[in-house]
């Protein structure tokens, strides 16, 4: 490398923290207005913080729902630093809220909200590329019951051999 293109290439490093704000969240400008999404979106956009249940089959659950990306996707991290840990990512696709859930199982099956009430939203298995649900084990489907602001109900759907499989007890979850 000559002595010009590293001096460039240094330049270039100390000048990126200047691009980023020192740890704050940054503030939407005038090209960047804050994010609204359906209301699908923003009724999901109520878990953002962090919830434990107990579950019969799973003991002590613990879920932790961020936003990222511009404030435009919803992540779930479920079970972090466990073997049960997965990670679920929602977000809206012409305007429908839609869900892609990376399962313990190894497989990513794409969902999309088939049904939302003033206290639920119901999400079913969309087109996934690599996952055949006539054949695979996967989560098929999952009802979001929004009890309160503290407290929301999930009732996973599992499927297996192109049949719905017990998935447990539908299971209360309480904002830490």
């Amino acid at each position: 490398m000559t002595r010009q293109a590293f001096l460039l290439s240094i330049a270039a490093v100390l000048a990126l923290p200047a691009c980023q704000s020192a740890g704050s969240k940054p503030a939407a400008g005038p090209d960047m207005p804050p994010y609204r999404g359906s209301a699908a979106f923003e009724r999901m956009k109520s878990l953002v913080g962090k919830w434990s249940a107990e579950s019969p089959m799973m003991g002590k659950m613990n879920t932790e729902f961020r936003l990222i990306a511009g404030d435009s996707v919803i992540e779930e991290r479920f079970a972090e630093g466990t073997p049960m840990e997965m990670l679920s990512t929602y977000h809206d696709v012409d305007g429908k809220l839609t869900m892609t859930h990376y399962c313990m199982l190894r497989n990513q099956p794409r969902m999309k909200v088939v049904k939302s009430t003033a206290d639920s939203l119901t999400f079913d298995l969309a087109p996934t590329p690599g996952l055949n649900p006539a054949k695979d084990k996967h989560m098929h489907g999952a009802t979001y019951t929004f009890i309160d602001a503290n407290h929301f109900k999930l009732d996973g759907v599992s499927w297996e051999n192109g049949r719905s499989t017990p998935c447990g007890p539908p299971v209360i979850f309480t904002r830490k």
